[in-house]
This record gives structure tokens, sequence and C-alpha cells, in this order.
């Protein structure tokens, strides 16, 4: 839970109105340990016209100063600009990335390989035929051939609520925020799963920030079906950790993970006799309503 107190506050009387500045801490350390955002809001009347907000989590080690001295900072220069320059506060100045408000769907499939055509794709069209079965909506996100870039540790999804990197990541949030059913099919790459993949998983600190922040709450179910090359379970350990990572971060309950070694030999998962069933069998039960009681 965020809790809220207000700082400072400071009244300015200009031609264009009363204007207000106030700097308000949020505790956010039942998020993370000791996180506090510091936000300075420049009011007009009662509307928020400007907004500046920063974390403890963004000061790195050796700063000259600490968030709550940035923070003090921008609340005296917003003042003096509001004092010599009321008219550039007469409108909202806001920044934020709204998400998109079409693309729901009842099961997200993440194709995290890199071949439009291979194993995983193939057990992703599985999935999706599946759903169809079923009488629900689904989408498969070809995630090699959409443009995700990686974190960069901004914080701004903490601070804001949304993440300023511009690329096609609102969608596939706006997608896992609606979903019952969520599904990761991937190969294993260097016995974790590929870049695309991970830089998406990455990405949706975001949404993990929308849950946690503005109580947007993901309400699903998720199945792993991943394939590797060589037989055992050895090859699957670092990717189950980091899909199950994945998952338990943004509160989807994983289901048992379907995992198919030996393709440096088979080659082909559709040559494996029964596989196609038991990947449908896998996802059929999660597509069930489920039982509140």
């Amino acid at each position: 839970m965020v809790e809220s107190a207000a700082e400072k506050t400071q009244s300015i009387e200009t031609p264009e109105g009363t204007f207000t500045i106030r700097l308000t801490l949020d505790d956010l350390g039942s998020i993370y340990p000791g996180m506090i955002r510091y936000t300075v809001e420049v009011l007009r009347g009662t509307e928020t016209v400007y907004t500046y907000a920063i974390n403890s989590y963004e000061a790195p080690p050796g700063s000259l100063f600490d968030t709550q001295e940035v923070a003090e900072i921008v609340f005296s220069r917003l003042a003096h600009d509001v004092a010599s320059r009321p008219h550039i506060y007469t409108r909202p100045r806001l920044f934020t990335r709204p998400l998109p408000d079409s693309g729901t769907t009842d099961v997200v499939i993440l194709q995290g390989s890199p071949r439009r055509f291979g194993n995983s794709a193939r057990i992703a069209s599985w999935c999706d035929d599946e759903a169809g079965r079923a009488g629900l909506s689904s989408r498969i996100f070809y995630l090699q051939e959409m443009n995700i870039r990686a974190c960069t540790g901004c914080y701004t999804c903490y601070d804001y609520g949304y993440c300023p990197v511009d690329d096609d990541m609102p969608q596939i949030i706006r997608a896992l925020e609606s979903a019952s059913v969520i599904v990761v099919c991937t190969p294993v790459y260097t016995s974790t799963v590929p870049a695309t993949l991970k830089a998406m998983m990455d990405r949706c600190q975001w949404l993990h920030a929308r849950e946690k922040v503005l109580g947007r709450e993901v309400h699903a179910r998720g199945l792993l079906v991943a394939v590797a090359g060589r037989r055992g379970t050895e090859p699957f350990v670092c990717v189950t950790h980091v899909v199950d990572a994945f998952m338990e971060n943004l509160g989807i309950l994983p289901a048992a993970p379907v995992l198919i070694g030996d393709l440096d030999r088979v080659r082909d998962v559709g040559t494996i006799e029964g596989l196609e069933g038991d990947v449908r069998a896998a996802l059929r039960a999660l597509l069930a309503p489920r039982d509140e009681g």
C-alpha cells in the first residue's frame, strides 16, 4: 500500500490566478525496501498543470544530492518559474504514454523464438488453435518481429505509471493486463530465454508498477512450453527459473511447464508422438473456468 504525506506547499499569486506548489512524499517500501517517491506538483486552482517525480532508487552511489534534496531544489525552481512566467502554466503539461484502447484478449501467447516457423512457433499455433476451440480470443505476439527495446532502469514507471521508451510494448502491456491465460513458448538459448523475450520480461516492470502503484492487477494463469536441443531436465533449469520469476513478479499463477528436449536429434516437434495433444491438454486445463470456492 502506498502511503502519501504532504511535505511542503507554497501558494503564489499571479496575474494568471493562484498557483500552488506541492511537494509530496510517497512511501513505496511495500514494493521495494526503502523506496521513497517525491512528487512536486504545480496546481492552478485545483487542476494539476505540471508534475515532477523522483524516487530514492534513482540516485546512484556517490551522488552529490540525494533524491529529497533534488525534489526540494525542483520545488524552489518551480516556485520561481511560476512567479516569473505564470502564462507557461495556464494549461496542463502532463507527460504520459497511455495504453491502447483496444487489444484485449483472453489468451496471450508470447512466442519468444526468432524463428517465425520454428518449433516454438508451431507450439504457439497449437495453443492459438486450442483457445479458438474453447471459444476464447487469443493473440500470438511474435516478439522478434516487434520493436522491443531494453529496459533502461529509469524508474519512470514507478514515478509516473508509464514507460517513456517509444516502441511496441504498450500493446503487450495492454494485452497482458487483461488476459486470463498467458502462454510463453520459447527455445533454450545458452541455458536461458532468447534476448528479445528477456527484454520484454524486463520491460514488464512497467506492468509491475501499474499493479503495485496504480492497483491494476493481473488476474491470469500462466503456462511455459519450452524446447531444448539437449536431452534431460538440466537445459531447462535456468529457463524455468526466469519464466517463473517473470510470472511471479506480475502475480501470474504458473501451471506445471511442458518441457521438450532432444530436439537436436528429433528436429521437428510435430513428429513427437502425442506431444501436440499434451500441449493442448495443458492449455485446456487452464482455459476451464476456475472454481472460486
